[in-house]
């Protein structure tokens, strides 16, 4: 509910021109979401609070958006806070639309979540909020547009392992001018213990996890989400443009699937249920997005936002509601007579199992039907916020490819990097994580599309590298859509665990490119995001790099510039 006591005062109104504006023709209203309490403002928020993890909003509609922050009591007896909040037109906050008083506590981690409705589709706002005498930070947002006036204009990141680096990816985003949304598919945070993946980098710039353990229980998981947005950088990408986010497998467990992760042990981590629903209870805590309608499931998560008539954004979830475990080069191939792989059987019978599914049987229906829809509401475009690799790819042989001086150390260290180097001989498929390990159920997936003749965008993350794909049908190679994977912010890349010159990355690239018809550009070398910018017309992506993580002081730069018409595939835009 809103209110116009204290703010109204605050803000420089009456209560009465307070009271027109929020019941006028914008009719706004802000009402409490996910467990935040909304009151009336009398006498309240006076009791001090601490803002230090900034402001946020996300999961905008054409006339609302949740906006977030974080408040905890100076007074540290204190269990339950009121803090007010204004919503204005104007980032001075000369002309507030709305204010009110919601209240948060302990029980919540002292988040604070408010669904301001009755706002104007396409238009940008700006919030903050107020416990005591302290002001948080500002921070600005906007709504769906209804209309077609101006391109759709979004960032897509992914992968922001805080011992890895600066978050220089997350500032760069903090400077696109006139964005709408933040897609962020995943791995937000990660869950390793400090030392642990990458630990000796976050030693050296002095970016240690917190706590130190893994982290497994609610407590952890809020204590690592709060280290993560005490950055500013990441603060400054959150104030500037709402979110649209959805989790990966860090955000709970490393490879996690329905029914657990592989960096879960049931044996010394207790249940994974218990572990799932307390990660999934911190994420939408510290998230800005609305919570589950009460009774659903937390981990089935679908939504979709239209921007105009010119692109419907579809989020599915493919790790925690119906994906199957992943399969394992050594324990799940078939072998011949003698021994050796038999590759036919895997690609056929294993691979190809039509049982197994990455979004889950009732998750896929969804998804078709929600195709159809959007095509029949006359929607251009249809993007989808996916977490995996989706394009075919096969490794290279690099054993032969690469020069003896970088295969042979790599192979006498051992390990999984030797391993990977052996078997890339067998043309298998570069990882079993991403859509590659499920192939039937992409299939399936580029049936809805077909059939419903969708115009498809798959923005992807998770493999901590560039790409830029054409996604074809299997058997007559039919042309379905279009992929943008982006690289990490932070985290490091499977490749430079072999050789980090830039004449291997040269050679690594040009062979995937060659090895995959698919795949249209490859950079697996460097770290940042996507800007994507679609109209009725055209979809356009430019690849931003940072050229450093390790310094504050950066410089990015676009790499790689490509195009799209509906029905085609990319085309380069020279840079």
């Amino acid at each position: 509910m809103t209110g116009n006591s204290d703010k109204s005062r605050l803000a420089g109104l009456t209560r009465r021109t307070l009271f027109s504006r929020m019941t006028g023709a914008a009719g706004l209203a802000a009402t409490a979401a996910c467990q935040t309490t909304a009151i009336n403002p009398v006498n309240q928020a006076t009791e001090d609070a601490i803002f230090g993890w900034g402001v946020a909003s996300g999961d905008p509609t054409r006339t609302s958006v949740i906006i977030w922050t974080r408040a905890v009591p100076q007074n540290a007896a204190l269990t339950v806070l009121d803090v007010a909040y204004d919503v204005a037109s104007d980032s001075e906050f000369r002309s507030i639309l709305t204010s009110g008083i919601a209240q948060t506590a302990a029980s919540r981690d002292f988040t604070v979540k408010v669904d301001v409705g009755g706002l104007a589709p396409g238009e940008t706002y700006y919030y903050r909020f107020r416990a005591g005498s302290t002001y948080s930070p500002a921070g600005r947002t906007r709504t769906l547009p209804a209309d077609n006036s101006r391109p759709v204009n979004l960032a897509l990141a992914s992968c922001a392992n805080y011992p890895s680096g600066f978050y220089n990816a997350y500032r760069e985003i903090s400077r696109i001018e006139d964005l709408d949304a933040v897609i962020h598919v995943g791995d937000y945070i990660y869950e390793h213990a400090a030392g642990a993946y990458d630990g000796k980098t976050g030693e050296q710039i002095g970016r240690v996890h917190l706590p130190a353990n893994e982290i497994v229980t609610l407590a952890d998981y809020r204590e690592r989400l709060a280290q993560y947005r005490e950055d500013a950088d990441l603060q400054a990408a959150h104030a500037h443009a709402p979110f649209i986010t959805v989790w990966d497998d860090h955000e709970t467990a490393n490879n996690s699937w329905q029914g657990g992760a592989s960096g879960h042990d049931p044996e010394t981590e207790g249940k994974w249920e218990a572990r799932r629903n307390a990660a999934l209870q911190a994420y939408f805590e510290w998230l800005p997005m609305r919570d589950p309608t009460p009774g659903a499931a937390r981990e089935r998560l679908n939504r979709i936002y239209d921007f105009g008539s010119i692109a419907s954004l579809i989020v599915i979830e493919t790790r925690l509601t119906g994906r199957d475990s992943q399969l394992s080069f050594e324990h799940d191939m078939p072998k011949l007579e003698d021994g050796s792989p038999d590759l036919e059987k895997f690609d056929r019978d294993v691979l190809g199992n039509p049982d197994r599914t990455m979004m889950g049987y009732a998750q896929e229906a969804w998804f078709a039907d929600t195709l159809k829809q959007s095509r029949q509401r006359d929607m251009q475009w249809q993007v989808i916020a996916n977490q995996t690799v989706m394009a075919r790819m096969r490794s290279p042989d690099f054993m032969t490819i690469l020069p003896p001086e970088i295969v042979e150390p790599a192979i006498a260290g051992g390990g999984y990097v030797s391993g990977w180097l052996q078997r890339s001989a067998l043309g298998l498929p570069v990882g079993l994580d991403a859509w590659d390990g499920y192939s039937a159920a992409r299939t399936r997936f580029y049936d809805s599309a077909l059939e419903a003749d969708a115009n498809l965008v798959v923005l992807s993350g998770d493999s901590h590298m560039f790409w830029a794909n054409d996604l074809h049908y299997p058997g007559p190679e039919t042309f379905v859509g279009v992929e943008l994977a982006t690289g990490s912010i932070t985290s490091p890349g499977g490749y430079g665990y072999i050789n980090n010159t830039p004449e291997f990355y040269d050679t690594v690239e040009r062979a995937v490119v060659a090895r995959n018809p698919d795949v249209q550009h490859a950079n697996v070398r460097d770290h940042g995001f996507v800007h994507l910018t679609l109209t009725r017309d055209e979809m356009r992506a430019r690849y931003i790099s940072v050229n450093t993580i390790t310094d504050r002081a950066y410089e990015a730069k676009c790499f790689l510039d490509v195009r799209s018409a509906p029905g085609s595939g990319l085309s380069e835009v020279k840079v």
